[in-house]
This record gives structure tokens, sequence and C-alpha cells, in this order.
């Protein structure tokens, strides 16, 4: 089953929340004193502080619903000084210090089929809703909490009050998260080493090729990054084959070092031009 996760000190998390509980679910429990939700093969729970905060949501719902959990979905705000108005992805766990809950060099295992198919899903809705060129959509680097031990993603509203609460904006959630299925693919897995926070050039990897992205660690957490803490993200990426790097931000140096790493892990590098164009 596929678990979704929604915040209640969290608008844009309420925001979607809203949307989704339109269409047609069954109460089927409580927990944190929440209703929890199912329509077919998701549930829907809620917690009452930032999820980013609770740990082990996926065992827990596992063992009051005595059900097996496949993947988490996170629904969130994304929160930036800049306040542009944004759709994003991610996958989370802490590649070094866990100052924004999980825990520290400690990531979750990603989602790469579900999460890829939600960015290409998210650029549907946000042409089909007229929000085109009003919302930046992107993934976002591998960043915080909480941990579970779950496939995760999460997917986000940014970046201010006026966007966590646009209600056009969560309708293109909700409607992602529910159409998402039509846009898994079987391609191959990379993990992506470098870049920046929102990660223009995995995203425009996801727009025109056939792969499925992982985690991505960025140019900020390179500092972080050794061999256990690779080790660490190829473990955490289900059917990791290629690494791929964001060569503008990373030197030579680094590059040599998780290439040799990587041979290790039977993990190919990979350019653009080595994959199959989507």
């Amino acid at each position: 089953m596929r678990l979704i996760v929604s915040s209640k000190d969290d608008d844009a998390s309420q925001n979607i929340l809203d949307h989704l509980l339109k269409l047609d679910w069954k109460k089927i429990d409580e927990w944190k004193g929440n209703p929890v939700y199912k329509k077919r093969d998701d549930l829907i729970a809620t917690v009452n502080r930032h999820h980013i905060y609770v740990d082990d949501v996926d065992k827990e719902l596992e063992d009051l619903l005595d059900v097996d959990i496949d993947h988490v979905v996170f629904i969130s705000k994304h929160s930036s000084e800049a306040g542009i108005h944004s759709l994003t992805v991610h996958p989370i766990g802490n590649v070094g210090e866990a100052k924004f809950g999980g825990k520290e060099n400690k990531v979750v295992p990603a989602a790469p089929s579900e999460m890829t198919a939600a960015l290409r899903t998210l650029w549907e809705e946000t042409r089909e809703h007229g929000l085109e060129g009003e919302y930046d959509v992107s993934f976002e680097a591998t960043h915080h909490g909480p941990y579970l031990e779950a496939p995760t993603y999460y997917i986000e509203i940014g970046s201010d009050k006026e966007s966590w609460n646009d209600e056009r904006a969560g309708q293109v959630i909700a409607d992602t998260v529910m159409k998402v299925e039509e846009n898994y693919r079987d391609d191959d897995v990379v993990v992506c080493i470098g870049g920046g926070h929102y990660a223009p050039r995995y995203t425009d990897l996801a727009r025109n090729n056939a792969v499925s992205i992982g985690h991505m660690v960025p140019g900020w957490g390179m500092k972080y990054l050794t061999k256990d803490s690779f080790d660490e993200i190829v473990e955490k990426t289900p059917d990791v084959k290629y690494v791929y790097f964001d060569r503008s931000s990373t030197s030579g140096k680094e590059r040599k070092r998780v290439k040799e790493w990587a041979k290790e892990k039977d993990l190919s590098v990979v350019r653009s031009d080595d994959l199959d164009d989507l």
C-alpha cells in the first residue's frame, strides 16, 4: 500500500489534504488522534507536529493496520527566503548533520520511479491548471527528516504563506498524487552527485531522458560525502545502476574519488549522451 502523510502544523499540507479528501475516502481507524483514511491501495494519515520530526511512521501504521506499506509520500510546504512559487519533489535523509529531523549520516530509501513520475506528472498538471510560468517545477536535492525505512519522497508547495494556501497549487499536488501511477516507468536508476539545491541538471535529466532519479547529493553536501555515506546512498536507492555528476559543481578530484567508490559497487558513471531520450 501507499501511505500519504500530512501534517496539521503545515498550511500547504492541509491545503493539499483538503483537496485529496474531496475524493471518496473511507475512514478506517485513528492514529495520533487523527483519522486514517483508505481508498483502494492508498492510505492517508496525519501527524500533529511537522512531519520532518516524526520518525517511523511506516512502522507505526503497518503495526496499527496490519498492512505492508510499499512507499510513503509526504505532502508538505517548502520554505525559501526568496519566496519563489514552486512545486517540488525530493528524496529525504541527511548526508551529514541532522539539522532538520532524521538521523545524522542516514538517508531514507528513495523511491526513484515513483518520485520521477511525480515530477513528470507535476509538469502535466501545472499546464492543465494554468500555473505554468507562475510556479517553478523541479526536484530538490536529498535533505531533512524524518527517518523511516520504506521508500519515500516529499512533494511540496513553496515557498511562502501565499503559495502554501493557494488552492490552485493544492489541487495540482492532489491531482498529481492521485494520477502519478499513470507515469510510472521501468527505467534505469541513477544517483546524482553535485549541483544546486534545486537540482536543475537532474530536473532536465528527468524531463529529457529515460531514467529514474534516486538520491541527489548537492554541491553543499560534498564535504560530507565519504565512502561510507556514498555506500549508504547507493544502498538506499533501489535498483540503482548509474552515477551521474553535475560536472559544473564538482572538481576532478571529487569525481575521481566517487568513481572509485562507484566501481566497487559495480556502478557505471554516465553522461546525458549515454542515456536514451524520453
